[in-house]
Formats: structure tokens, sequence, C-alpha cells
């Protein structure tokens, strides 16, 4: 019997020397199965992929900026692990690329120590988010039931349909038992960043919880508290 663990896949979207160099495959193949897609890659492929961390250089077949790509993947796709390897950087366009799904953003050129870092940070983050999704099973508060283990939130009868971080978020709202939760809780919990960080990819993630909860016709509320974070009524 095999009891190696299984590798992690990562694919590479890129069309620049030095980053498929900086990236190299008997560099990878230590800690993941990796592959480096060619230049023949359609977007629709991209949209299906199978591969659990995919990395997005700014040079690419695809003459499409990284963050554009992200955020048509995450229509699809909101399980893999987005990185952008960025030709030009600043904190604005980080929090765009933040906004629209990238799990992480680095400049180029960048450091191969670091890139492996960072996956490995990521990687660990996430996990952690779903081993602690998974140490409890059911909770339910007003008109709400989530059920971590299959990763199901039911309010006021309906489904909700939600993505990763939505449901990360409001299962942390909701194991506060109505006590608030700081924003930069949040952000460190589920976004993995620090407090220089803008707080603005959770508030984006809280607005579009509202959305979704007034659609599902759920009475529950999702307060700001000045000065802190977020709260749910009970």
């Amino acid at each position: 019997m095999n009891n190696k663990p299984i590798k992690p896949k990562i694919s590479i979207l890129s069309t620049d020397e030095a980053t498929l160099k900086l990236l190299g495959a008997d560099y990878l193949s230590k800690s993941f199965i990796s592959e480096v897609l060619p230049n023949t890659t359609l977007l629709e492929s991209l949209l299906s992929s199978t591969a659990d961390i995919l990395i997005l250089d700014d040079q690419n077949p695809l003459q499409i900026s990284a963050i554009d790509i992200c955020k048509i993947i995450r229509t699809k796709n909101e399980e893999v692990v987005i990185i952008i390897l960025a030709t030009e950087f600043d904190l604005t366009t980080k929090v765009l690329a933040l906004e629209f799904g990238a799990d992480d953003y680095l400049e180029k050129p960048a450091n191969r120590l670091e890139v492996m870092a960072r996956i490995k940070v990521t990687l660990k983050r996430i996990n952690s988010g779903e081993k602690a999704a998974l140490s409890s099973t059911e909770y339910r508060v007003n008109d709400l039931y989530l059920d971590a283990s299959r990763r199901i939130c039911v309010a006021n009868g309906h489904e909700l349909n939600l993505t990763n971080y939505e449901f990360l978020t409001l299962f942390q709202l909701v194991q506060s038992n109505g006590k608030p939760v700081s924003r930069t809780s949040l952000l460190s919990d589920i976004w993995g960043l620090e407090r220089e960080d803008t707080a603005r990819p959770v508030d984006n993630v809280i607005r579009r919880l509202r959305k979704k909860l007034k659609a599902g016709q759920s009475p529950t509320q999702i307060t700001s508290v000045w000065g802190h974070g977020y709260r749910i009524e009970t």
C-alpha cells in the first residue's frame, strides 16, 4: 500500500522565460505535481482546470492581464488557489486583485524562495480554514442553518450558493454568537492578511452575503459595528 501523501497540482500560465526558469519543474516537483500550460491554452480550459494552484503571470499566451483572467476564473471556480505574478506592483492594484479573488499577488521579478513560501502559507491558511469548519458539524442561529462538514448554508428554508470566502465569513460570524467580529480577525483568519492590508475584501464579501440573505428572504441581519467590524443580530 502506498501511504505517501498526494501532492497538490500546480499549473503555471506564463510566457516569461524568467518566470518559467524560476518555477522550473525540477524545483517544484519536490512538493507539487507541476505543469507549464502550453501557449495554445484557451480561457475555457482554465475555467475547468483541475489544478489545486494556478500561477498567473501578466505575461501569458492569452495576452490578458492576470487580474482579468482571475476575475473570469472566479465566476466558475472558487476552489483553485490563484497566485498572480505582476509586472507592475502597487497597493491599489494588489487590493483589486484580492477583491477579484486572487489568493496572493507578487511583484516580478519574484524570488524563488518567496514564491514557494507564499504558496505554502496560502495552502496552510486555506487548510486551516477547512479544518476549522470541519471541527464542528452544525450551527443554527435565527433562521440560518450551517452544516460545516458538507459546506451547506440554509436561510429561511432556502439553500444559499456561497463561495468559500462567503461561507467562512458567515461561519465565523455565526460562531461568534452575536458578538462583533473585527475586520482584522476576518482578514487574518480567512484571507491570511496582516493589519496593514485594506479591509475592502471583507466589506465586499459582507455586501454579497447581505444580498444573498435578502434574496433568500432571510430576516437575519449582518450589522456593521462602528469602528470594529460586523455581527449577526440574534
